[in-house]
This record gives C-alpha cells, sequence and structure tokens, in this order.
C-alpha cells in the first residue's frame, strides 16, 4: 500500500485500514458487485470528501483511490446535525445481495417487505372481489407479491434520493466540488490544507483563526468553480493558503 494521499488528513494506519476493509467487500462480493465501487468517505473539518477508485477490480488490483467528491460547509454553519449526516449522504454502501444482476441494497430491502405485503393483499382482495376464484386468488397473491416487491424498492430508491439530493444541493449551506472536474489549484487549495489540519492534529488549542480561514477560503473556492470557468481567484486563494500553512508549519 502506498503512502497516503497528499489529500487526504488520514494517517497511513487510517488510510490503509479504511481501504482494506473496502477491498475485503471486494472479495466477498467477487463479480457480484454490479455497479457499487468501492469508497472512503473522509469527514474533514471543512465538510467531507468521497474517495473512490474509479473501478473495482482497479481497486482490488492496485489498492488506489482518488478523491471524487468534496463537500464544503457554509463558514460559521453550526450544524452538528447537518456534519453528522454529510458521511452517511455521501457514503454508497455495497449491495447486501443481486436480484437480475442488480445490487439491492439496505433501504432497498426495507421497502421489499411493506411493498411485497401490501401489493399481495391488494391483488388478491381485487381477485376476489371480481370473482375470479381461489385459483385467481393466488395468482393475484403471487403477482401481488412480486409487483409490490418492486414498488417496494424503487419507492425506497426514489425517497434515498430525494433525501440525498435535499442535502448535497442546499447551495445555502453547502457546496459540492466533483473532483474530477477540479482544476489544479483547487487540489493545491485542498492539499494546502490537509498539510494544516495534519500539523495541527496533536494540538490541545485548536487554532480557531486558522480554520476559519480554511473554511472561508474553500467555501470561496467552490462557489467560483461552480459559477465560472475563470479559475484566477481558485489559484490566488491556493496561493494564499499555501503561503499561510507554510507560515503554519514554521
Amino acid at each position: 500500500m502506498n503512502r497516503p494521499h497528499p489529500l487526504t488528513a488520514l494517517n497511513e494506519w487510517e488510510w490503509t485500514r479504511s481501504w482494506e476493509e473496502q477491498q475485503e467487500i471486494i472479495d466477498r462480493l467477487n463479480s457480484a458487485g454490479g455497479t457499487w465501487l468501492p469508497n472512503i468517505v473522509e469527514p474533514r473539518r471543512w465538510g467531507a470528501m468521497r474517495w473512490t477508485s474509479g473501478r473495482p477490480s482497479h481497486a482490488a488490483d492496485s489498492g488506489q483511490a482518488v478523491p471524487e467528491t468534496f463537500v464544503v460547509l457554509r463558514p460559521g454553519l453550526d450544524d452538528p446535525e447537518l456534519r453528522d449526516r454529510l458521511p452517511e449522504v455521501l457514503r454508497e454502501p455495497p449491495p447486501m445481495f443481486n436480484v437480475a444482476g442488480i445490487g439491492a441494497r439496505r433501504h432497498h430491502v426495507m421497502g421489499l417487505a411493506p411493498g411485497a405485503l401490501l401489493g399481495a393483499v391488494v391483488l388478491a382482495v381485487l381477485a376476489g372481489v371480481i370473482g375470479l376464484g381461489g385459483v385467481g386468488v393466488v395468482v393475484g397473491l403471487l403477482l401481488g407479491l412480486g409487483l409490490g416487491a418492486t414498488a417496494g424498492a424503487m419507492v425506497a430508491q426514489y425517497v434515498f434520493e430525494r433525501d440525498r439530493s435535499a442535502v448535497l444541493k442546499d447551495s445555502e449551506r453547502v457546496r459540492v466540488v466533483t473532483g474530477r472536474y477540479a482544476p489544479t489549484s483547487w487540489s493545491r487549495l485542498v492539499e494546502a490544507t490537509t498539510g494544516m489540519e495534519r500539523a495541527s492534529a496533536g494540538d490541545s488549542e485548536p487554532d480557531d483563526q486558522a480554520a476559519e480561514a480554511v473554511q472561508t477560503a474553500l467555501w470561496e473556492a467552490a462557489g467560483l468553480l461552480l459559477s465560472s470557468s475563470d479559475h484566477t481567484g481558485v489559484e490566488v486563494l491556493a496561493d494564499g493558503m499555501e503561503r499561510l500553512a507554510q507560515a503554519h508549519r514554521g
């Protein structure tokens, strides 16, 4: 396993343990993982990051990961519930099992049972009401199980995506930067803030002024990336944060 990526604040042991847990999941899934990608969600003082490999086979072979998503919280935002929710929203759990090649996750399973029960009852009662007899009731029961389970899983997926979007699209409180589209200046900015976080990890008294500067710089940079194709402002912020990080280390 190579050293941690320069953008992560995790130490070597934390990074290795987190990524090896994902590799163990890949081994258990074998080729039955469908479209699931191994991922690590790393909470940060300024928000959270989601790491992924891009391809499960590549992750299994190389143990490498790339920063896929950055979520930055608005400076001065005092919302512990939102901060705790970010990792949950970003994390993509592996499928519990596959149905016709489609991975079924926990929220799908939670929708399957009530959907199947409701569908079975509705179609069985309907078959009895219209006089299809015992065979019709049984057919309705079986058909209702299948259709109800499918509908329940679809509703569960809709609710899952709705709740996730409600957090990530809340532009008043969070800004989301996609790693593969971000310029080099964004990586420089995050790397400088990472260096500051690593250097202050053992401090008994956190530097609130430096933390505020980091939060503000990342928030403003994310806003510039989302609103303009001109990255000059992000480069200026990266330069300033690198100087601050150097002074902080000194």
